[in-house]
């Protein structure tokens, strides 16, 4: 069961663009500078970007769009900003799942949310046997995917649309979706832009599992701004 939770006052949209098109912005103001290292390789925000694109026109390919839920189970790299982005870039969003979680909350996340599209990789392919989505390895297939477009995709995101859905541990019963619209995740970075701040200058150790709210703020409130 998905449910969309709104608590405390209505706050004024600050910025009433996709999480998204804060970084292709960023992109466009400093393409060479580090957008993300990690131990084997260091990209660009020119790279990322490019590479993200290629990833959503692949998607759209497979006829993901807005409205579709895509989930991503891959290892901590540079390459969830690429799983990410294109999903967000191909106007669909993402559910993220931790490749620890024991194979029957896997595959229960992915049919209760419904996802016709999982990005993964090879290593993992024996934990997901009794997934139904349909699985994209980004090291297996990332030929093929090379060979999309890199050019933004013209793909019309609304702030109300979701970013990504994130499902509660489910200690009290069945987990649930909590589905976070664009709007929410960009007023929020735009507020912590302001306060406590971030500067292009900075470097932002990311350590929170991808399955945890907090990591919406470690991975996009420093690609907002130019920062690594």
């Amino acid at each position: 069961m998905i449910k969309s939770i709104i608590s405390g006052p209505v706050v004024p949209l600050l910025v009433d663009t996709g999480a998204h098109h804060m970084f292709e912005q960023q992109v466009s103001r400093t393409p060479g500078a580090t957008a993300v290292c990690d131990e084997n390789e260091q990209l660009t925000y020119l790279e990322l970007n490019e590479r993200a694109n290629q990833l959503a026109d692949y998607l759209r390919g497979l006829g993901v769009g807005p409205g579709t839920l895509v989930g991503v189970f891959l290892e901590r790299s540079a390459s969830i900003l690429v799983a990410l982005l294109g999903t967000l870039k191909a106007g669909a969003a993402y559910v993220p799942l931790d490749p620890i979680y024991p194979p029957e909350r896997i595959a229960f996340v992915l049919e209760d949310a419904h996802a016709p599209i999982l990005l993964t990789q090879q290593k993992f392919l024996s934990q997901i046997k009794s997934v139904s989505a349909a699985q994209v390895c980004l090291d297996r297939d990332w030929p093929e995917i090379a060979r999309k477009t890199t050019h933004n995709p013209l793909v019309n995101v609304r702030s109300d649309q979701l970013a990504y859905v994130i499902y509660t541990s489910g200690s009290t019963g069945k987990p649930k979706g909590v589905q976070i619209e664009h709007r929410a995740l960009v007023n929020f970075l735009v507020s912590m832009q302001r306060e406590p701040g971030i500067k292009s200058q900075d470097v932002l150790l990311a350590v929170t599992t991808l399955s945890f709210d907090i990591a919406g703020l470690e991975l996009w409130l420093p690609l907002s701004v130019g920062a690594q």
